[in-house]
């Protein structure tokens, strides 16, 4: 038997009534007393409802992280990046309040950066000292990162598979974000704080768009 897929909204199921007749036979040379009727048998849907709290809505939602500066340490090697988190942030928590499993994959996209300056060709050696070059896109969007962690009800972390997270009748998964400001330290001291200071004084916020997809993921009555 193939097993019957569903998305979240789109999940189409079938009823079957089976409609039960009798059959009655009558003799050739003498008469008996028949009757007939009918019957029916029905099934129940298992109920399909996922419910989403605390930021994305169905689709998709933008999760705006607010302020974020680099880390205050002093230059220390080329090797030895500086870094400063958001810390995680709830971005949403998804429960199954249906009678199936559902299997919960989570989407993350490319940084947003909003700013009053434009961008420019890149700070370098050559012109980190002199405090009018502009840092490239690149140059920006390389110095964040979003790590996503998935929780249970209880607060333990919840592992996928290939990317997938099974969510049992009853369960919850809680989505959390952690923006993270990676300076460019292994291109040297001078080009690193200035690129971070150019970041401050013309980007004014970073966000990232987060998307979940929940599909059914078992059956009724159980295999």
């Amino acid at each position: 038997m193939t097993k019957k897929k569903g998305i979240a909204s789109k999940l189409f199921l079938v009823l079957v009534a089976l409609t039960l007749l009798s059959c009655c036979f009558l003799g050739t040379t003498f008469a008996r007393y028949t009757s007939g009727g009918t019957g029916s048998a029905t099934t129940g849907v298992a109920l399909w409802k996922i419910d989403v709290t605390d930021g994305i809505a169905t689709g998709e939602h933008t999760v705006d992280f607010g302020k974020l500066s680099p880390s205050d340490e002093a230059w220390s090697s080329f090797s030895d990046k500086r870094t400063n988190e958001t810390g995680a942030v709830v971005l949403a928590t998804i429960v199954n309040s249906g009678e199936v499993s559902a299997d919960v994959t989570i989407d993350v996209g490319e940084a947003v950066i909003s700013g009053t300056a434009s961008y420019g060709s890149g700070i370098t050696e050559e012109n980190a000292s002199t405090g009018t070059a502009a840092a490239s896109e690149a140059q920006v969007k390389n110095l964040f990162s979003i790590a996503i962690t998935v929780m249970d009800a209880g607060g333990s972390p919840v592992e996928a598979n290939e990317g997938v997270y099974t969510l049992a009748p009853g369960a919850t998964l809680s989505i959390r974000g952690n923006v993270t400001w990676t300076s460019t330290d292994d291109w040297g001291q001078q080009v690193s704080d200035a690129i971070d200071t150019w970041v401050g004084q013309n980007m004014t916020s970073v966000s990232y768009s987060v998307s979940y997809t929940a599909v059914q993921a078992s059956e009724q009555p159980a295999a």
